[in-house]
């Protein structure tokens, strides 16, 4: 019981993992249903493989008669006895988790992830559509939070949306163009700045919400130095007027 219960743990652990990091990464399954899956093949194989493993250990006989084998007594020993084994072998198979990487298959489905969402995001940039104005067209799949985070990004980075169009495509996605002009000049980006304005927007489109309140909190930190700068120039300046006044009077 105890080759039994490590054999079974072994298969499940290993054939878990591989299914995680192959099928689950490819149909998006939960950890748990390539668990699940990984218990159907440990579970067959032992069915499979049980009697190979009785034969190769080749466990005495307990030479009790069938009359013997049905004392209560008998049969509840041979109960905790095959428990007892199945728990220490099952116990022995987890040092199987040291030999793989069980971060892995994690790791694989937010790659998964990132490469879906970037596949479904497409920023369009024109400068020289009109004089005063640039043109940004995004194409993304929508999600809650989607135009706030994008108006934000704008507003971050120093840009004012003069218009703003919405439309939902065939394919299920959103098409949002908007029409925006420099904060502090009133005219079109600089070809310098549009890069960094599309890449603010794919953060914007990838972390949603999220992006806001990062936003936010680097706000509150910038705030929050900026108060920490000022008190210690406020005591600067108060311990040299202290200094000074004895000497004036």
């Amino acid at each position: 019981m105890i080759a039994f219960g490590f054999m079974d743990q072994t298969i499940l652990i290993h054939a878990g993992n591989a299914i995680d990091c192959t099928l689950g990464v490819y149909f998006g399954l939960s950890t748990l249903a390539a668990a699940a899956v990984g218990g159907l093949i440990s579970n067959v194989s032992a069915i499979l493989f049980g009697g190979t493993v009785e034969t190769l250990i080749k466990v005495p006989s307990s030479l009790l008669t069938a009359e013997q084998r049905q004392i209560p007594f008998v049969r509840r020993n041979r109960i905790m006895a095959q428990a007892c084994g199945v728990i220490l072998g099952c116990t022995l198979g987890l040092f199987n988790l040291l030999l793989i990487d069980t971060d892995r298959s994690s790791t694989l489905k937010l790659e998964q992830s990132i490469d879906e969402q970037e596949e479904s995001f497409h920023v369009e940039v024109n400068n020289t559509l009109y004089d005063d104005k640039t043109v940004f067209t995004v194409q993304s799949s929508d999600h809650y939070g989607l135009l706030a985070s994008l108006t934000a990004a704008f507003t971050l980075n120093d840009c004012s949306i003069v218009d703003i169009s919405v439309e939902t495509l065939d394919s299920g996605m959103v098409k949002d163009v908007f029409h925006v002009v420099s904060q502090s000049s009133g005219e079109r980006l600089d070809d310098e700045k549009l890069p960094i304005v599309a890449k603010a927007l794919f953060d914007s489109s990838k972390e949603g919400p999220n992006f806001l309140k990062a936003q936010v909190n680097d706000l509150l930190n910038e705030n929050s130095q900026l108060k920490e700068k000022l008190n210690k120039v406020e005591e600067k300046l108060l311990s040299r007027h202290m200094t000074l006044r004895p000497r004036q009077l």
